[in-house]
């Protein structure tokens, strides 16, 4: 529950602003309403949520993978790896670097695809 921000600091907001998976897991290791923590808990937290944002970004079972259509990193039993997508109905679809598409997959693991890099060049 997101409570009246009104009257609330710029990082009150910003913190309400996050996905409220990630405001559940600050919320356990802090205490609700937070407590004072010491500097050991602070870098506890901080290296916890690193620790998760790691664990994210490693390989998963397809068990897990997205089937709405989500473009993800498939990962072949060969070691091989392409971009694709899938469906509950149809399975694992690849495709080329110009976006064509070249066949279905029967892949072993998936991972979400990277941030595309910031900056202003092309």
């Amino acid at each position: 529950m997101i409570p009246d921000l009104t009257n609330a600091t710029a990082a009150t907001r910003e913190f309400y602003s996050l996905p409220e998976d990630i405001r559940s897991t600050v919320s356990a290791i802090v205490g609700n309403p937070p407590r004072p923590m010491s500097t050991m808990e602070i870098m506890l937290a901080i290296g916890q949520a690193v620790a998760g944002e790691r664990e994210r970004d490693r390989w998963q079972p397809m068990e897990m993978a997205p089937r709405d259509g989500t473009r993800i990193l498939l990962r072949l039993s060969n070691g091989e790896v392409f971009s694709g997508w899938g469906t509950e109905e149809a399975g694992f679809q690849k495709f080329h670097a110009d976006g064509t598409d070249i066949g279905w997959l029967n892949p072993r693991h998936w991972q979400p695809l990277p941030s595309p890099p910031s900056g202003g060049d092309e």
